[in-house]
């Protein structure tokens, strides 16, 4: 007791606080706004390298269209950024390796990019199409969404005036010079986007006669389909998923299909968290000031209270 009544107390609270935050708490997101006093980043994260296999046993199919077979739906970072003076929100996606052998007009043909941004005012906790094969948080429910997909598919969802989603059509490209895959969503449908928006975001692989152009997983991979898959039903076609390489919600635990066949539920990213044990400090703070108010005196047990210890 003499040694945290002294000085070592604090820095020693302060150590197992953190401790305790990285640990148990969420990965925080952080990034830089673009050059350009008129830009805004509303929202950036990182995606961990070389995980584009889905629940962790995804395998590549063996075209040659699929070369290097690796990296070809590896989502990297993702971006939320506007200009003051425009009309449009741009989401960029970074994307480890991005070819075009079927040379789609937009300069990326390979990653069908899903994004949904829960904003707090949605209804909806499904996909737009059944291509992904999830389900999302019953708690984050999505009001827009953005479908990055080659041959000029790409579209935005947002609630109708009359109750359903309305869709209109909306602009991407892959961006040579800044390596990135670029959706643009005019401001006049969802706004600017706000510091608590949370959003899901994830990238399947493109197929032209798939269930929402999503290409599907088998349990062995051939020519043109990916192996690995659990062969139920419900195997998710997601590849890669934006979220923590740790924590509660890593992507290998998100994809996993429940027992029973029910479909692989998942969790969005947010603003500076992912979500997880932020309430730990609620305990945490508590707990040292009580701590620090025993340690100024010797206590003593006593059978219904502590009680300073006569000299």
């Amino acid at each position: 007791m003499r040694f945290l009544r002294g000085r070592w107390f604090y820095p020693l609270f302060l150590l197992l606080a953190f401790w305790l935050v990285f640990i148990f708490g969420p990965v925080p997101a952080g990034g830089s706004n673009p050059p350009g006093e008129e830009m805004t980043v509303h929202f950036y994260a990182e995606d961990p390298e070389g995980d584009d296999y889905g629940p962790g046993s995804y395998i590549y199919p063996n075209d040659p269209a699929f070369a290097p077979y690796e990296g070809l739906f590896d989502l990297l970072a993702f971006r939320v950024w506007s200009d003051r003076q425009g009309e449009e929100v741009y989401f960029d996606v970074k994307i480890k390796n991005v070819t075009n052998p079927w040379v789609a007009p937009e300069g990326f043909i390979h990653p069908v990019i899903h994004i949904y941004i829960v904003t707090g005012k949605g209804t909806n906790g499904e996909p737009v199409n059944d291509g992904p094969r999830v389900v999302f948080s019953p708690r984050h429910r999505w009001e827009f969404a953005l479908t990055g997909v080659g041959w000029e598919n790409s579209t935005i969802y947002y609630p109708a005036v009359d109750g359903g989603l309305q869709e209109t059509a909306i602009t991407d490209a892959y961006l040579q010079v800044e390596d990135l895959i670029r959706l643009a969503a005019p401001k006049k449908i969802i706004g600017t986007p706000k510091a608590n928006w949370r959003y899901y975001v994830f990238t399947g692989s493109y197929d032209g006669f798939g269930p929402g152009f999503f290409r599907e997983v088998k349990e062995e991979a051939d020519e043109w389909f990916f192996g690995g898959g659990a062969g139920g039903e419900n195997t998710p076609r997601v590849l890669d998923l934006l979220a923590p390489a740790g924590g509660k919600y890593p992507q290998e635990k998100q994809l996993q299909v429940f027992p029973g066949g029910q479909r692989a539920c998942l969790h969005p990213v947010g603003a500076g968290r992912t979500g997880g044990f932020w309430w730990l400090w609620l305990f945490i703070l508590p707990a040292g000031v009580v701590l620090w108010f025993l340690c100024r005196k010797r206590p003593v047990l006593s059978i219904f209270w502590y009680r300073k210890k006569r000299n």
